[in-house]
């Protein structure tokens, strides 16, 4: 989420949490009356804060119930459906101990280690047709600079993957065209050959159970941002102190953008369920860029899929800019949002 976006996000909750409390607001967020008057319309309300991304609670606001319970809420601004579940730097899984062993290699590290980074470079300056100039323009470092100058001549069209605008130009008659197609092609196969060798890395490792089921848990309560995360993780159970009492209810409000119409999730049970299980796992799609975390039900005796890290990269094109992760709903949280409208 970017700046903008997460002020946005914030304004809502600060807004709604006012109308829950009957306070006076001037120019609230578009969305803030709605939602509002769903959530009051869940819960018998004494009294909403703002606990915004804090480290000690989950979710956005809690609520004060009637009944002496805590309702944790987190609002999150979508496009549709229920977008993304978490967007992470790209170390997150080693930075958390998921994975076990002496030396342990970040992505980041993996990276370095093959040169990964100067094999793109020489790639991107191995193009016969640049304008210098124009090529000055664009902003970002050497890397960066280079792959929009190849990227723009490939015009993708709006929405479109880069993947299909170089297949497109590939049969171009026009040699310039053609060339920067060809070293996009190959500096996206490399990008993925560089994820799927690294994932195989992965897999060879032990992992920790114990790591991987609090991460998870942080992330199904919404923490999504590492440096609460980090603070989450290291104080876990006084986090999920609450929870664990089973005195509570967590759910997201996903509001779309376009009308600002609201889907309800509630994770409740299933947090309660997972903070009593300790055995998860990660396991390895065959030839995807992507793991998947599982978790041992007690209630079935089998293993469930529960969220999806595919490795990413954000900006221009894969193997550019802003490698990351982008965490998706699995089987057991894939319920749709919006459905049919």
């Amino acid at each position: 989420m970017g700046k903008f976006e997460r002020g946005e996000a914030e304004k809502l909750e600060r807004d709604v949490v006012n109308l829950l409390n009957d306070a006076t607001i001037g120019a609230p967020h578009r969305c803030s009356q709605r939602v509002a008057e769903r959530i009051r319309g869940d819960f018998d309300i004494r009294r909403a804060e703002f606990i915004g991304r804090s480290y000690d609670e989950p979710g956005n606001i809690k609520l004060l119930l009637a009944d002496g319970r805590i309702a944790y809420v987190e609002l999150k601004l979508v496009e549709s459906g229920k977008g993304t579940r978490a967007n992470l730097g790209q170390d997150a899984l080693t930075r958390f101990g998921l994975f076990r062993g002496d030396g342990v290699l970040s992505w980041s590290m993996f990276r370095e280690k093959t040169g990964f980074d100067n094999v793109v470079l020489e790639k991107l300056r191995s193009y016969n047709y640049y304008d210098r100039t124009r090529l000055l323009k664009y902003k970002g470092n050497e890397k960066e600079r280079r792959a929009r100058y190849l990227r723009d001549l490939l015009r993708p069209r709006p929405g479109e993957a880069v993947e299909t605008a170089v297949m497109r130009a590939l049969t171009s008659p026009d040699p310039k065209i053609k060339e920067a197609a060809r070293i996009v092609k190959e500096i996206l196969e490399l990008a993925r050959d560089d994820k799927l060798k690294y994932l195989e890395y992965l897999k060879s490792l032990k992992q920790d159970s114990e790591a991987i089921r609090k991460f998870s848990i942080l992330i199904l309560l919404g923490v999504h941002k590492e440096d609460v995360m980090e603070r989450a993780y290291n104080y876990f159970d006084q986090f999920t102190g609450s929870l664990l009492k089973g005195n509570f209810i967590y759910r997201t409000y996903y509001v779309r953008k376009r009308d600002c119409k609201v889907c309800v999730e509630d994770l409740t049970s299933l947090i309660g369920k997972l903070l009593k299980i300790k055995d998860f796992r990660i396991t390895f799609p065959e030839n995807e860029t992507n793991c998947i975390i599982e978790f041992l039900d007690p209630d079935s005796g089998e293993w469930r899929r529960l969220l999806r890290v595919v490795f990413h990269w954000k900006n221009v094109f894969q193997g550019i800019a802003t490698p990351c992760l982008n965490i998706f709903d699995e089987e057991v949280l894939k319920e749709s949002c919006f459905s049919g409208s």
